[in-house]
């Protein structure tokens, strides 16, 4: 006779992650990637969070392109080129499926919900999930654990401190458009549709409880179909009620909002619309602002604007300060926008709870203010605010300290950072001894400097294709591995074209005429490396269809000589760009 009830089973880690959206999987996976086990809890079926197939909105960060995010998200952005030029969300599910999957030191449990935790003397002893999939209840027990929920679901569960809703103006001196005192409200929720063209007309039929939409209206939000951009952010509802609470009467509010959309579109004959069909209706509402943790600092709108760097800068962002008005589509006011001119940092200290002392968090719901949230919630910064979270979580299991602990070894973090190609400002990555004080022939010491990108007029290195660089050593020594730091294009200003295209790693509407996306031109193809061993023993080592822009690659061997070969690159030039080739 089988029991009764469900099973559970018990996994133990050293990082348990709640939430599998781009904050969620960037600090599993880089925490992974330094040698400790990590559990990752996500309730869907695929990893993104708002940037799913799911939900679909694209990856934004900074506006300035030069500051590009790298790290996983240009890994990221990367394979995408390579594996899904035509931009379809299938191929993008799946590349992030393996991204997480991939990773020997993760378990996922997809389809599973965090719903119960154990606190004890202000510390996290396990937390329980239900897999609705294998109808199998797990307790997980971390040294720590990381709330990249984006609700911030560990805060109720825990007692951990957070904040909701908008600070009322005297209370960080923040600039303000349209309220004083402090309220509930908040940016609200979307739900997203996609339009697709076709050779055509395709009729649309809207339900009785479609929203009715005016012309007026949606002229009034500058609607483009033929744009590969036009992605309906502005059909967004919930800023005036409980986004977490009241979610499923939000979404209920938007499907019919969003019908009642294409229903004008399509069949009021102002918008050149008969050869287009609704490709995707959104039914899972992406949510801006919600729960906000509380941390030992509250990052603030003037940290923002004023482009503050902190001694324990660990991420940045420069998306604007974009305040959404809560009333959402039905807003009288416009959203407030204020240009972030210079990227600013994001301090450590907003990335762990104040009172629950193995707690990390990132994602949209770090701590800050509703105001500096309007910048810092966007994707591209929460990825990087996650990989931040996973080395700073490897650094605290090698110490075997707490959270706030970690800040004793902030320079160890970011230097770790720095090498695992995230982008730092005023912050320099340190160069090995080794290196420096090796004989490099065929290049120049730009490529040892620490800098692995390049601003304004500033020149990259560029290397003829089949010539050598070479590291020469006085006397064999021990060497841990190679970086390498290709040019990715950051800007993308070799494509021809779109502006967007070339952008954002995902497109909205879907025209008869959108591009092929393709490698970056400037990016190394193919490469070869070459040790020459302390017995004079010769080692190469072939790279072909490289697709990353930062490689280390690990030798622990002691060597007389090093050299670098890059064959050819994606493009059809003879030359190719480099930043940085080093020896650890």
């Amino acid at each position: 006779m089988e029991t009764v009830g469900l099973k559970t089973e018990l996994l133990k880690c050293d990082l348990c992650v709640v939430g599998g959206g781009i904050a969620g999987i960037s600090a599993a996976i880089t925490a992974a990637r330094s040698g400790i086990k990590v559990v990752l809890i996500h309730e869907r079926p695929v990893f993104g969070g708002n940037a799913s197939g799911e939900i679909r909105m694209w990856i934004c960060g900074v506006k300035n392109y030069e500051y590009r995010e790298t790290g996983l998200n240009e890994e990221i952005n990367l394979e995408n080129f390579y594996y899904n030029p035509t931009k379809n969300y299938n191929l993008w599910n799946a590349l992030l499926y393996n991204k997480v999957k991939s990773e020997k030191n993760i378990i996922s449990l997809l389809n599973c919900t965090c719903f119960d935790a154990e606190t004890v003397d202000n510390k996290i002893k396990s937390v329980r999930a239900y897999q609705m999939t294998t109808q199998k209840f797990f307790s997980v027990e971390a040294k720590y654990y990381a709330d990249c929920s984006g609700d911030s679901i560990l805060a109720p569960l825990t007692g951990a401190e957070f904040m909701y809703g908008r600070e009322g103006k005297d209370e960080f001196n923040e600039p303000m458009q349209s309220h004083s005192d402090s309220d509930k409200k908040t940016m609200g929720n979307s739900c997203l549709l996609q339009a697709r063209k076709t050779d055509r007309p395709v009729k649309f039929i809207a339900p009785e409880w479609a929203e009715k939409v005016s012309v007026e209206k949606l002229k009034s939000k500058g609607l483009n179909l033929f744009s590969t951009s036009e992605n309906f952010w502005y059909i967004e509802l919930g800023g005036l009620f409980d986004v977490i609470g009241e979610a499923e009467n939000i979404n209920y509010k938007l499907i019919a909002l969003c019908l009642g959309v294409w229903d004008t579109i399509k069949n009021s004959g102002e918008f050149d619309a008969d050869y287009f069909d609704l490709d995707f209706l959104g039914f899972l509402g992406a949510k801006r602002e919600s729960r906000r943790m509380l941390g030992d600092y509250v990052l603030t709108a003037n940290d923002v604007l004023s482009a503050k760097i902190f001694d324990d800068t660990v991420a940045y962002g420069g998306w604007p300060l974009d305040d959404h008005d809560p009333a959402g589509f039905y807003a009288e006011n416009s959203n407030y926008t204020i240009a972030v001119k210079k990227p600013y940092g994001i301090p450590y200290r907003c990335l762990y709870s104040k009172n629950i002392d193995n707690l990390f968090f990132a994602g949209r719901n770090i701590s800050a203010t509703h105001m500096a949230t309007s910048s810092a919630r966007v994707m591209g910064t929460c990825g990087i605010i996650g990989q931040a979270v996973g080395i700073a979580a490897s650094v605290a299991a090698k110490y075997n300290c707490s959270p706030k602990c970690v800040g004793d070894h902030i320079e160890e973090v970011q230097q770790l950072l720095l090498i695992n190609d995230c982008f730092l400002p005023d912050i320099k990555r340190s160069v090995s001894d080794l290196c420096l004080s090796a004989r490099l022939i065929g290049g120049n010491d730009s490529l040892r400097n620490g800098e692995d990108r390049s601003f304004g007029s500033q020149e990259v290195f560029s290397v003829e294709n089949g010539k050598e660089i070479k590291y020469v050593l006085s006397s064999s020594a021990m060497v841990s591995g190679v970086k390498i730091v290709f040019d990715s294009d950051l800007t993308r200003s070799t494509y021809d074209m779109d502006f967007i295209e070339k952008i954002y790693s995902m497109r909205c509407n879907i025209l008869d005429d959108s591009p092929v996306m393709h490698m970056p031109a400037t990016l190394a193809k193919t490469f070869e490396l070459t040790i020459v061993g302390e017995n004079g023993k010769i080692k190469n080592i072939l790279f072909k269809e490289n697709k990353k822009r930062n490689i280390l690659f690990p030798l622990g061997v002691a060597v007389k000589e090093i050299s670098l070969k890059i064959i050819d690159n994606w493009g059809d030039t003879n030359k190719t760009n480099i930043f940085t080739f080093e020896l650890y």
